[in-house]
């Protein structure tokens, strides 16, 4: 049995191609950054930061000091008196939900979501 193609099999490939790729944009076009960065330190908050202000906070963990720094959206923690640094090489993070963690300072940085319009679901 040979099966061919016909101009609607073709028609309807591209069309599901083009959804897909399209599909992919959309969702990209609704991710939102984070709009605040909060600190905490062996539980408690510390500090809460605008993620769209630059600043450089300097606190003392369970085991030592390290530095958070925001600017241009994003939050990382820069340097820390522990001993495998994996917090430092977590990078810039500025997506809401994303979390970088310093185990042995008991440090965490949490990004929330903004105030304009991050909406990530709507239930009724």
């Amino acid at each position: 049995m040979r099966t061919m193609l016909t101009i609607a099999d073709i028609v309807l490939i591209v069309a599901l191609c083009a959804a897909t790729a399209g599909s992919f944009y959309v969702i990209g076009a609704f991710t939102t950054g984070g709009g605040i960065a909060l600190v905490q330190v062996d539980g408690s908050t510390v500090y809460k930061a605008n993620l769209h202000e630059s600043s450089v906070i300097e606190l003392r963990g369970v085991k030592g000091k390290l530095t958070v720094e925001t600017k241009e959206g994003k939050v990382a923690i820069t340097s820390a008196d522990c001993p495998n640094h994996i917090c430092v090489r977590t990078g810039w993070r500025s997506r809401a939900g994303e979390v970088i963690v310093c185990v042995p300072n008991k440090v965490v940085v949490r990004i929330l979501a903004g105030q304009s319009g991050d909406v990530r679901a709507v239930t009724g």
